[in-house]
């Protein structure tokens, strides 16, 4: 019965089974749409979420736009205003941004190119010179004294003992001519060699002459013996020829000066008992003196004997003494680590008195290479550097082997070409300023390690 009724229903007579019920396409409508609406709100939610984990970095970027720095101590930076708790300064704004576009370039570690206005290089007073390449000799600038010549000091000494009973010189600083009486002596013991001569002369004048052809060699012997002590005594010649001619020994002997100079040491005095180990004066010529120089080890390469060299003493400052190094000794001194290079003077005139300082310069071959002004050069220890200058007040750190320096200038072996501009003066503002601007830079690139202050 139920099935008639099915059957009855349908409009058309036949079967309905299988067929989508009524209004199964637009439900199919709305899903596609209800889909597309989560695809977007799904999008949409993806795309807040993106934002918001941005949204702290880009705070931090904001955060980190403004640094402010101690103009005298540009190692302390701080995100905030306020006073440098060092000095007290107050603290300067400095851009980030426009830090990191000027903090390129440059090969030394720790600093950084920057770019100053015309009116601040003018303000801090900024020169430069350019790089050039010209012959530089190798010149060296040594303290130096001067000091007698010692191979033409004379030590004068006795050879018996005795007592002084005057002095023909009793001053220090004297001059002395060669055969000048220095001091007379009463010495018992020459007296005693003298006595001995004479009566050895005298016997053999009283031999009868038939014993005199057989004793002449005897005679003659002893006479020998008597000359031989005596001039080994130090018995001046004269003093022998005057002792045959006289037949009379003398109580005092005349000791002469056996060179013509001046008397540094005075070692005796009148009434003085001396022997012959007692030194007794110290004669030096003049005429011709040294001059030593302290040469430091690291400078022993650049100092060899027969090198060009010129003495000026302090006290002659308008003069100086052309000369040669003669000699580099070969000890260095424990006390100030130095070796001693030694210069010989002509003395004409005595101008040049032991004891005076002066200036050495030593001349070595003069070479072409680069050169730059001494002032130019930054040594800060372990690097060496210099700032090359380049359009627009641009300035940038680049490091370089230096050489050898004469006067106000030095060689440069790498790190520039003829043509650079270097800075000239006010380098260590430039530096400081360089320094500030690669700690900024280096603390805007990386804020996990920390600001110096808060």
């Amino acid at each position: 019965m139920s099935a008639r009724r099915f059957t009855a229903n349908a409009p058309d007579g036949g079967s309905r089974h299988g067929a989508p019920p009524p209004g199964a396409g637009v439900m199919n409508v709305v899903r596609w749409v209800l889909f597309a609406g989560l695809l977007v709100l799904a999008v949409a939610s993806l795309a807040t979420y993106i934002a918001s984990r941005r949204a702290p970095a880009t705070k931090t970027v904001a955060a980190t736009a403004a640094v402010y720095r101690c103009p005298m101590h540009p190692s302390y930076t701080s995100d905030k205003p306020g006073e440098c708790p060092i000095c007290g300064m107050t603290l300067e704004k400095v851009e980030a941004a426009s830090t990191g576009a000027m903090a390129t370039g440059g090969d030394v570690p720790g600093l950084a190119t920057v770019e100053l206005s015309p009116e601040r290089i003018q303000m801090i007073g900024v020169r430069t010179a350019v790089v050039s390449r010209r012959a530089l000799g190798d010149a060296l600038e040594l303290t130096g004294f001067v000091t007698p010549d010692e191979s033409r000091l004379r030590r004068i000494q006795l050879r018996v003992s005795g007592w002084v009973r005057g002095l023909g010189v009793s001053r220090t600083g004297e001059p002395v001519r060669a055969g000048a009486t220095l001091l007379t002596l009463y010495s018992p013991e020459l007296l005693q060699t003298e006595q001995e001569y004479l009566i050895e002369a005298g016997s053999r004048d009283t031999i009868p002459g038939g014993m005199g052809a057989m004793s002449m060699s005897h005679d003659a012997a002893g006479r020998s013996a008597a000359l031989e002590r005596l001039e080994r005594l130090g018995v001046p010649r004269a003093e022998i020829d005057r002792l045959q001619r006289e037949r009379r020994a003398n109580t005092d002997l005349a000791l002469v000066s056996p060179v013509s100079g001046t008397v540094l040491e005075r070692g005796v005095t009148e009434g003085q008992y001396v022997s012959a180990d007692t030194p007794l004066f110290t004669i030096a010529d003049l005429s011709r003196v040294w001059v030593l120089a302290d040469l430091y080890e690291m400078e022993l390469g650049r100092v060899r004997p027969g090198q060009s060299a010129t003495f000026t003493a302090d006290a002659i400052p308008d003069r100086a003494f052309p000369s040669k190094v003669e000699f580099v000794y070969p000890t260095v001194s424990s006390e100030t680590r130095t070796v001693k290079a030694r210069l010989s003077l002509a003395n004409p005139g005595g101008v040049l008195r032991p004891g005076m300082f002066g200036r050495v310069r030593a001349q070595g071959p003069a070479t072409p290479v680069l050169v730059i002004p001494a002032d130019a050069l930054v040594d800060a220890g372990e690097h060496r550097y210099v700032f090359v200058a380049h359009a627009g007040g641009r300035f940038e750190p680049r490091l370089v082997s230096a050489g050898i320096q004469s006067g106000d200038d030095v060689a440069i072996l790498s790190g520039l070409a003829a043509g650079d501009t270097v800075v000239a003066s006010a380098s260590f503002l430039i530096d400081s300023e360089s320094r500030m601007k690669a700690a900024i830079a280096g603390m805007g690139s990386a804020p996990a390690s920390g600001h110096t202050g808060h």
